[in-house]
């Protein structure tokens, strides 16, 4: 068990320095981060005590640690689903109003031309 601990370590502290620097690049948010760092620690927690699952999973009334780990994920993948389908709607609206404004700049262009000949 203990060699699967070190290496999920290991991956936990290559996970926050990337957070870590993302940050420092301006890539993401300083909430952002601080989530980040929040679900790697508390992957760590759950990785050193894996007690701590089961305890907080028979105050939740769900059977088994691994239960409500499993349970956890799933709802956060759903949630980060629906913040990425929002970033890509307003992504699209964006393009789709720069695309307009180019088209009729050229539209409004080529008129002016017309009208010099």
């Amino acid at each position: 068990m203990i060699y699967t601990q070190l290496l999920f370590s290991i991956f936990i502290i290559f996970a926050l320095s990337r957070a870590i620097l993302r940050f420092k690049e301006g890539k993401i948010s300083f909430l952002a981060l601080i989530g980040w760092v929040f679900l790697w620690l508390w992957v760590g927690i759950i990785i050193w005590i894996p007690g701590v699952t089961t305890h907080i999973a028979k105050i939740l009334g769900i059977g088994r640690g691994a239960d409500l780990i499993i349970y956890g994920s799933i709802v956060t993948l759903f949630y980060l689903i629906f913040r990425i389908y929002v970033k890509i709607e307003d992504v699209e609206r964006q393009i789709t109003q720069i695309a307009r404004k180019i088209a009729l700049q050229k539209v409004s262009t080529v008129k002016k031309s017309k009208s010099k000949k």
